[in-house]
């Protein structure tokens, strides 16, 4: 039998302090849990392989680390080789999809197997065709047509001798190399156009290289990237103008800096960078999901570090701190951003 005497009045509050202890101690473990939801779970992201995808890729690397999440290094994959590996569930997420340029690339089952979230950053890839400044003036270039139809012109950009025009552009299994067959293929351009789809590195190098001495060169690249800030469009060269993707005036792109016209038809639609992602891993993670909703990123800042890593050389590990320092730079809306996942996954 249980006596409750004066005797015992210490036992009793000494056994209702541990139980309350207990109970502080069990409170503050399930707020641990609520700040770190992913804890004790391990993520393979993927980043894509050109250089403007990095930093984009460590920002989201921090955050999730702020959430608990064991994120490992990212797989350095080409596009339609990500896509099947996050369909597959050998790759939880990328944060470098470029749509709708890279829906051609998406395995056929990705609507049951995987998720693209709201843009990132919003027509932020923008993509066409560059002719060094010197030549645009020299022949009246508006656009690749001239190099088409007039045999001189063509001539002026042969650089290999087989009678074509050389275009220095994207390397296979990249979404602009696509595009540009397309354009060749749509419009019969084979006789006319030589593609030229090495490494992209090596292939601006080259273009690059004959600029500097004066030739007339046509190159494809896009932005954000540290190649409009080797050779800056309005200055070193300028956009001309491609075939017709574009269906209508309304269509076509305007207030491009360095364009020969305004409009512009770029050959390629402005894309989106989007998150993708595995809806195992989306359905599992609530707090990941929910960050993916939230995050937007600024044109100028990808562009700038981008730049960066050019000009100094930087590692990949090496840009991790710059995307680091951005986030506290941001702390105010990254708080947001974290709460919101952290409240999704309560």
């Amino acid at each position: 039998m249980k006596r409750l005497n004066t005797s015992k009045r210490p036992g009793i509050i000494k056994g209702a302090a541990l139980a309350l202890t207990a109970s502080l101690a069990m409170g503050t473990a399930q707020a641990d849990d609520h700040s770190m939801p992913g804890e004790g779970v391990t993520v393979q992201p993927a980043v894509a392989t050109w250089t403007s995808a990095i930093p984009v890729s460590w920002v989201y690397i921090e955050l999730l680390t702020e959430l608990g999440y064991d994120v490992q290094d990212p797989i350095s994959l080409q596009n339609p080789v990500a896509y099947l590996a996050m369909s597959e569930g050998d790759v939880d997420y990328w944060p470098n999809g470029w749509f709708p340029l890279h829906n051609p690339q998406l395995p056929d089952n990705w609507d049951e197997t995987g998720t693209i979230f709201d843009p990132l950053c919003s027509g932020c890839g923008i993509q066409g065709y560059l002719i060094n400044t010197e030549a645009v003036e020299e022949y009246d270039i508006t656009g690749i047509n001239d190099l088409v139809e007039r045999e001189d012109v063509r001539n002026a950009f042969d650089h290999t001798g087989d009678g074509r025009a050389d275009l220095y552009g994207c390397p296979p299994g990249w979404g602009c190399h696509e595009g540009i067959n397309a354009m060749i293929e749509k419009f019969e351009l084979e006789d006319y156009i030589n593609h030229i789809d090495a490494g992209y590195s090596a292939n601006f190098s080259e273009a690059l290289s004959r600029i500097q001495s004066g030739e007339p060169t046509l190159y494809m690249t896009w932005g954000p990237s540290a190649w409009i800030l080797e050779l800056v469009p309005g200055e070193d060269v300028m956009w001309v103008n491609a075939p017709g993707i574009v269906e209508d005036e309304n269509e076509r792109a305007s207030g491009i800096d360095g364009a020969v016209t305004d409009p512009i038809d770029m050959g390629f639609v402005a894309a989106d960078i989007q998150v993708a992602a595995n809806n195992d891993f989306l359905e599992e993670n609530p707090a990941a999901a929910e960050l993916f909703r939230h995050v937007r990123l600024e044109l100028e800042w990808i562009s700038e570090v981008d730049g960066k890593m050019d000009e100094a050389d930087l590692r990949d590990s090496e840009v991790r701190p710059l995307a680091a320092q951005w986030i506290e730079n941001n702390r105010d809306t990254v708080d947001e951003w974290l709460d919101a996942a952290r409240a999704a996954a309560e």
